[in-house]
């Protein structure tokens, strides 16, 4: 009797589990440094905004080798550079809680970051190559969980770590956590055997400088929007080599990061187009919505982490019956009707005030979650619902850069709302955040119509839910 593959005996369920863990993994070490940096930046003697760059430098890093994920789980297997990956993460941590100087901590971060650049994505093509498309939507509402979780308890739990035991425990914390994972995953993850894969170096030059210039200008956009000029001239640059680079990426369907996936409507509407337009205000609100409770309504940073906790639960709360909902509703009905409904409980939060009371604001913000719920888990199982096996590999590499175009972009849009002119003449404290969540929510409704223009049964294959009589095929 033939052994069946790998990919058909795996258990998706727990593939999810372990690729869940290793996007927490990651995710969390992005945020948990943030309330850690003054600390640091005494220890290594420097001023507190120069410790800028060691975020800086991981979300470059992470992003910019994006591209060799898919090359190197086929070069020398997805277990095997899971493993590593995981493994490295975690002496990557280790020296990072060793720096003693700003240059020595930011070349063990970039290191953290390449070994992050590679956890994720190469889970997800485990996940995907061995999860029936029917399982779609359960198995990806596991593996995303933690992108919920993670934001919300990073800053907390560094500040607490750096004030009970030292900023070097935030990074510690990773050993015992690493090694538990290089284990899952030599447990847990299905053996898939290496096949040949050439190295491409010019396609990785192509594509790693523009994500460098894309991502880069964009925060220096955030962080000095006073000065423009720098901040064009990269981002204009990075967008020629981006240009350069899809030209390059076309005449070599068997380069570095394959297109192919790009045919699909569905995927290119997910990855680049409207899906990319309701992640944006989604990233933005992330940076606006700790400052306007911590600064325009005065309270503490415990407080307004609660607030945010709220958020993610109702997110949470929601996920058991997302799936029933866009298997009843459809694809396009869930992702243009949730992204409405998303942007309108965002642009509600803008109607809060300081006098409000606290559960008042909590039930806002688990209502605003709750709405976040059915689209994004929608956006997530539809990217790949009619990418074939053989485009995989590149779709997971794709879907991840806009993903991180749409996390700077986000950012870098939300420090500027803040800053409008327009704000200073406005009374009250609050009226810099509520321009800016407004401004966030209008900008998101502009995918409503984009994800209208979705076919009728688009994906109607993974809810199993039967094409109704007249309903244009995906």
């Amino acid at each position: 009797m033939t052994e069946a593959p790998a990919e058909t005996s795996a258990d998706p369920r727990a593939v999810a589990i372990m690729v869940a863990f290793v996007m927490f993994l990651s995710i969390l070490e992005a945020t948990v440094i943030a309330t850690a940096l003054p600390d640091m930046a005494r220890d290594f003697g420097v001023a507190p905004s120069g410790m800028g760059i060691g975020i800086t430098a991981y979300l470059l890093v992470s992003t910019a080798f994006l591209p060799l994920s898919s090359w190197a789980a086929q070069r020398l297997g997805p277990r095997r550079v899971l493993t590593g990956s995981v493994l490295g993460f975690g002496l990557a941590s280790l020296l990072c809680s060793l720096s003693t100087g700003l240059a020595f901590f930011v070349a063990a971060r970039a290191l953290q970051a390449l070994c992050s650049s590679l956890m994720t994505p190469v889970g997800n093509l485990v996940l995907l190559r061995v999860t029936p498309k029917h399982r779609l939507v359960e198995m990806l509402a596991i593996s995303t969980t933690p992108a919920l979780i993670a934001p919300v308890i990073g800053p907390p739990l560094g500040g607490l770590l750096t004030e009970t035991f030292g900023w070097q425990s935030i990074f510690l914390l990773n050993l015992p956590l690493t090694l538990l994972g290089a284990l899952l995953t030599r447990k847990l993850i299905p053996h898939i055997p290496p096949q040949p894969a050439p190295f491409d170096p010019l396609g990785f030059a192509l594509v790693a400088g523009a994500l460098g210039l894309l991502i880069y200008g964009f925060d220096r956009l955030g962080a000095h929007p006073g000065a423009p000029a720098l901040p064009a001239a990269l981002i204009a640059s990075g967008s020629l080599v981006s240009f350069m680079a899809l030209r390059f990426l076309r005449a070599r369907p068997d380069g570095l990061v394959p297109l192919t996936a790009l045919r699909h409507k569905t995927f290119r509407s997910i990855a680049f187009g409207a899906g990319m337009v309701m992640r944006v205000p989604h990233m933005g609100q992330a940076l606006v919505l700790p400052l306007y409770f911590q600064l325009a309504f005065g309270l503490s940073p415990g407080v307004a982490g609660l607030l945010l906790l709220a958020n993610n639960l109702g997110d949470l709360a929601l996920k058991p019956v997302v799936g029933r909902v866009i298997r009843a509703t459809g694809f396009r009905l869930a992702l243009s009707l949730g992204t409405a409904l998303m942007m309108g409980s965002l642009a509600a939060l803008a109607a809060l005030n300081a006098d409000a009371p606290l559960w008042v604001m909590a039930a806002a913000m688990v209502v605003a979650g709750m709405a976040r719920s059915v689209p994004f888990t929608g956006m997530v199982s539809l990217a790949f619902a009619d990418v074939a096996q053989e485009e995989l590999p590149g779709a997971i590499v794709l879907n991840s850069i806009g993903n991180a175009l749409s996390a700077a972009a986000g950012i870098s849009l939300g420090a500027l709302f803040l800053n409008l002119p327009l704000a200073a003449l406005l009374p009250g404290a609050e009226a810099p955040y509520r321009l800016a969540l407004l401004a966030l929510a209008l900008l998101g409704l502009c995918a409503v119509p984009l994800f209208a223009r979705l076919p009728t049964a688009a994906g109607a294959h993974i809810t199993a839910r039967p094409v109704r009589e007249g309903e244009v095929p995906a």
